[in-house]
């Protein structure tokens, strides 16, 4: 038997593909009032491409243009925690449509995280670190065809995740 989920990771690259993802946790957030935890992973250089960056850009210049990342990251994110509240006023509207009371629409709050290092380690790490009961992904589309594909991160998410794993394919194309 499945545990209540009172905490979700949603794991995102920050893409477009990623806003169903993100509008699917929210709902399944709302509906078990559970804690999102919003991670976005800057995935490290190997150490001699760091080295290498480093050597070519400045130690300093080099520094500056991770922090930016992480900075640009951050604010994309806090970005979609902004359109959470259009969200979150659209599922209270839904929820009153349908006849659901005020208390049962509604999350706890949402985390954000951002962290650095081999992505699939760090989705597995923060899960635990978080005591997730469940991770959402986005799927992408695939290139060649209609369908929606699974990227490596995905597989191995799957693969070595030992709670639930949500794989929520992207918005049709109009």
């Amino acid at each position: 038997m499945l545990k209540p989920i009172q905490s979700i990771l949603f794991a995102t690259d920050l893409t477009p593909n990623c806003q169903q993802a993100l509008d699917f946790t929210i709902v399944l957030a709302t509906r078990f009032k559970a804690t999102i935890y919003m991670l976005h992973v800057i995935e490290r250089l190997p150490n001699n491409m760091d080295e290498k960056l480093k050597d070519l850009l400045g130690k300093h210049q080099w520094e500056d243009l991770v922090s930016s990342h992480q900075a640009n990251a951050r604010r994309s994110l806090l970005g979609k925690q902004s359109t959470n509240s259009r969200v979150r006023e659209a599922v209270n509207n839904f929820c009153k449509e349908v006849g659901i009371a005020d208390d049962a629409c509604d999350f706890h709050s949402s985390e954000i995280i951002i962290s650095d290092g081999e992505i699939v380690e760090e989705i597995l790490a923060k899960a635990v670190d978080n005591e997730c009961d469940l991770i959402v992904l986005g799927g992408h589309k695939n290139l060649f065809s209609d369908s929606s594909a699974f990227g490596s991160t995905t597989k191995a998410v799957l693969k070595r995740a030992k709670i639930p794993v949500t794989i929520v394919p992207p918005a049709a194309l109009s």
